[in-house]
Parts: C-alpha cells; sequence; structure tokens
C-alpha cells in the first residue's frame, strides 16, 4: 500500500523487514534446472539432433521380436551405434516420445535332485536346462508344444524342436544330435522338470552312457530351480504369443524359426553384460566354436516333418471313419 502511494520501495522495505530480492522474485515459467540438450554426440565426435536418435531408437523397436525397456536401449545405442549417451537422457528421450516399454505380467511356468538353486556355471555349456512350452495354434484351436535346450553361461539355444507333441524319443533323438555335434567340458549338467518325457527310462538310461553328463530334476513346485529356461519362456510369451496369431503349425514354425535366429545373434540379455548369446561367446570364450549349424536345423526340421505326417495321417483315418 505504502509502495503504490510513492514512498522508496527499499526503506519501506527495511520497516518491514523484507529482503529486496524477494519482493523483486519474478518466478520462471517451466521446470527448473539446465535446459535439457537437443543433441547427442557419437564416439568420433559427429553430432546428431536427438529427433535423429529417437528415430533410430523406434526402428530398433520396430523390428521383430524386440521387447527392450530404456537400459538395454541405451546398451544398444552405446555398443552397436557409438553414442556417448546415458540412461538417464534414454528414458526422458523414450518417456517423451512414449516408448517406454509398459510392463506386464508374465504367465510364470513352472531324481538327482538340484543341489543349488540357481546353477553357477565357469565354462560354456556347462549347465544346461531343458523345459517344454505351449503355444496356442488359432486357426486349429490345439497347442502346440516345444521343447528348447538352453545353456545357462551364454544363453544360448542349443537346439529345439516343436510339433503338436513332445516325446521321450523327440528328447533322446535332441541330446544325442547335441553331444555328437558341439564341444562339452568335462562336466555337463542337464536340469529338467519331472515332466514324463524327461523322466522317462530310455531317456535317463541314454544319458547314462554318456561320459561325464549328468541329469538333475528340479523339486516339484519350484520353477526357480529352471529360472534361465523360465525367463526364455517369458521373453517368448511376450514375443510371439501376445504378439501372433496363427493359422497353421507351419506359419508358427517359420516364426519360431525367425526368433530363434534373433535370440541366439542379436537379442540383448542384462544376464551377459547387455550382448547377444553369440556376441558374449565370440568376445568371452573365443575358444569355444559353434559348429555344424546346418545340421541342428535338418534334425528340428525332419521333427517337424514327422509330427506333421502323423497329423496328416491321423486327420485321413478320421475322415475314413
Amino acid at each position: 500500500m505504502m509502495i503504490d502511494q510513492g514512498f522508496p520501495v527499499r526503506k519501506v522495505l527495511s520497516y518491514v523487514d523484507i529482503n529486496a530480492s524477494y519482493y523483486y522474485y519474478i518466478p520462471r515459467q517451466g521446470k527448473r534446472g539446465k535446459r535439457p540438450s537437443q543433441f547427442t554426440y557419437k564416439v568420433n565426435g559427429q553430432r546428431f539432433t536427438n529427433e535423429k536418435v529417437v528415430k533410430q531408437i523406434q526402428d530398433l523397436l520396430s523390428e521383430e521380436f524386440v521387447d527392450y525397456g530404456y537400459v538395454k536401449v541405451t546398451y544398444y545405442l552405446t555398443d552397436e551405434l557409438g553414442y556417448l549417451i546415458n540412461k538417464k537422457k534414454v528414458y526422458r528421450l523414450m518417456k517423451e516420445n512414449k516408448l517406454l516399454y509398459s510392463n506386464r505380467k508374465a504367465k510364470r511356468m513352472s531324481r538327482q535332485w538340484v543341489t543349488e538353486l540357481v546353477p553357477k556355471p565357469e565354462a560354456i555349456f556347462e549347465n544346461l536346462e531343458l523345459d517344454i512350452k505351449y503355444f496356442y495354434i488359432h486357426g486349429q484351436r490345439k497347442n502346440a508344444q516345444q521343447a528348447t535346450l538352453l545353456d545357462v553361461k551364454s544363453r544360448y539355444v542349443l537346439n529345439y524342436v516343436n510339433g503338436w507333441g513332445i516325446t521321450k524319443d523327440h528328447i533322446k533323438k535332441m541330446f544325442e544330435i547335441v553331444f555328437e555335434t558341439y564341444n562339452r567340458p568335462k562336466s555337463v549338467y542337464v536340469r529338467t522338470d519331472n515332466g514324463s518325457q524327461f523322466i522317462s527310462q530310455e531317456v535317463q538310461a541314454y544319458i547314462a552312457t554318456l561320459d561325464g553328463v549328468y541329469q538333475e530334476y528340479t523339486r516339484p513346485a519350484t520353477p526357480q530351480q529352471n529360472a534361465h529356461i523360465e525367463a526364455l519362456h517369458s521373453i517368448m510369451e511376450r514375443s510371439i504369443c501376445r504378439a501372433y496369431f496363427f493359422e497353421t503349425m507351419e506359419e508358427f514354425q517359420c516364426t519360431m524359426k525367425r526368433f530363434i535366429a534373433f535370440y541366439n545373434e542379436k537379442r540383448i540379455h542384462s544376464g551377459i553384460d547387455y550382448m547377444s548369446p553369440l556376441k558374449y561367446i565370440k568376445i568371452k570364450h573365443p575358444e569355444f566354436k559353434l559348429t555344424k549349424k546346418k545340421q541342428i536345423e535338418e534334425l528340428t526340421s525332419s521333427l517337424m516333418q514327422t509330427q506333421l505326417e502323423g497329423l496328416k495321417m491321423s486327420q485321413s483315418v478320421s475322415k475314413i471313419e
């Protein structure tokens, strides 16, 4: 009031014990702090706009089977594209452009009993995990099954087979091809649950003939003891089951073949220093050679073909009846 009547401002403020800075303060519009940078640099010194970086993130996330959050996107930008960028900035860019991955609850999957909750391998292919997952074929209104054999150390998928049903013969054949194809350490531990395919006497007898190969079983209702293969199933649930509508078994098998190639060769894994399984093996274990990939694919193709022929035969019998 007194200032409005023309009295000196500073004298009035001194009488009422108010700092001049408080009186003259004008609040700024917008967020406080340093303004976000509009550019991102690469290791070689090149400068790119944030819009360019966002476009490359969008291109990455649009690739088939890619379900990355901001952490894995950061590793992709730094390791693969050479950007000097931290997780905080990647998070901001992805949030502003609505690219953050929304966490969804995945379905939990679940003789010589395991002695450790989680295996701690020291060498490639020392600890393997094997399990079966179901995939719904909408056009046939029935479930397909897939057995997958995973290396714990590298997260590399050694082999897989799928079809309308997985039997002990398929499991035995998978083991035969894998152990004849790949170099293996002195001791190999194969961890499975207690499914009928895994506890069959035929499979157990075959493994018993292999020098240095031991089969161990998880305890009932303890999927955490098979955590690595369950994690793979969770990825399959997000990347395949929730993303595709399959009319035929052949569509599913073609999709799965592309997914396994992507998973082994490109997918970033936080558990192996944010590398793909193949890159991890080449960098961390260059002495190990992945060979005879064609033979593995021929096995899978042969098992699939046998099951498809069996399905066609059963359908023909039904028509005759």
